[in-house]
């Protein structure tokens, strides 16, 4: 088989494109295109999404929610949708405004608007805006009916399709250790992590808290989904392993694999 990469940069970090289909120029142009599309995607992602562009439709509602409805279009406004469902049923542990203490958002479909109802609120995307840009990179994968893909997003968020992808995961503290094999298997992956080396603090925040997650830990899930995976590694991470193995047990998601570091 003939396999065709592309990197470009986006939300502070490195996106990848692997594409492989049968050997043939037509294929290899095919491929080619391909990944030139998912490329853009994920730029125009950035533009909507990323708190590393100041400015992105994201940085004007931080901006300007803390004194008025923002309208913004519909996509932006599912997916602040999505984040605000993910809030309530993972208890508050995931959240976009963990850093400003929590919630403090109010979405209003009829106007497809946000507004922040505390002034000091901000949003902050990182834990789910690699998983987004990986899930609409595959819309365009189906699209073109490519049959083996795989898309990361900084490494940390991978999603991959047809064949099994070979994965080595690293101890976050100890990089040039390989701690697990996985073969991914049309499914996401994300591991978010308590600290990395250079870190003496986490930059993980626990949204009930506003303090930072006190382990050492990293926290694996594989969903169906990148955005899924993103959101459950997140909110499992600063649950801690015995309050997310309590919800876990009462979760009913079949499709869901926790592994912890």
């Amino acid at each position: 088989m003939y396999e065709y990469q592309r990197s470009c940069e986006a939300m502070g970090t490195r996106f990848d494109v692997i594409l492989r289909g049968s050997h043939g120029q037509d294929d290899e142009q095919h491929l080619e295109a391909v990944a030139v599309a998912i490329g853009e995607e994920v730029q125009r992602l950035d533009a909507l999404l990323s708190r590393f562009n100041p400015s992105s439709e994201m940085a004007r509602i931080n901006r300007e929610a803390k004194t008025k409805a923002v309208r913004v279009d519909r996509e932006l406004f599912a997916l602040l949708e999505r984040c605000e469902i993910a809030r309530q049923t993972t208890n508050g542990y995931f959240d976009i405004a963990a850093a400003t203490g929590g919630a403090g958002i109010a979405l209003d479909a009829a106007s497809c608007s946000v507004r922040f109802t505390n002034p000091a609120t901000q949003i902050d995307l990182g834990a789910i805006g690699k998983g987004y840009a990986l899930d609409c990179g595959f819309e365009i994968i189906a699209r073109f009916g490519i049959e083996h893909a795989l898309l990361n997003g900084g490494t940390s968020s991978v999603r991959g399709l047809g064949a099994a992808w070979p994965i080595d995961l690293r101890h976050p503290l100890q990089p040039e250790r390989i701690v697990h094999r996985l073969d991914l298997v049309n499914l996401a992956l994300s591991c978010s992590a308590a600290r990395h080396p250079a870190q003496t603090q986490s930059d993980v925040l626990n949204p009930l808290t506003s303090a930072p997650i006190l382990s050492n830990d990293a926290c694996l899930v594989l969903a169906e989904s990148a955005t899924e995976a993103e959101i459950y590694s997140t909110a499992l991470l600063t649950m801690g392993k015995v309050n997310a193995s309590q919800y876990l047990a009462t979760l009913c998601r079949s499709n869901l694999q926790v592994k912890w570091f």
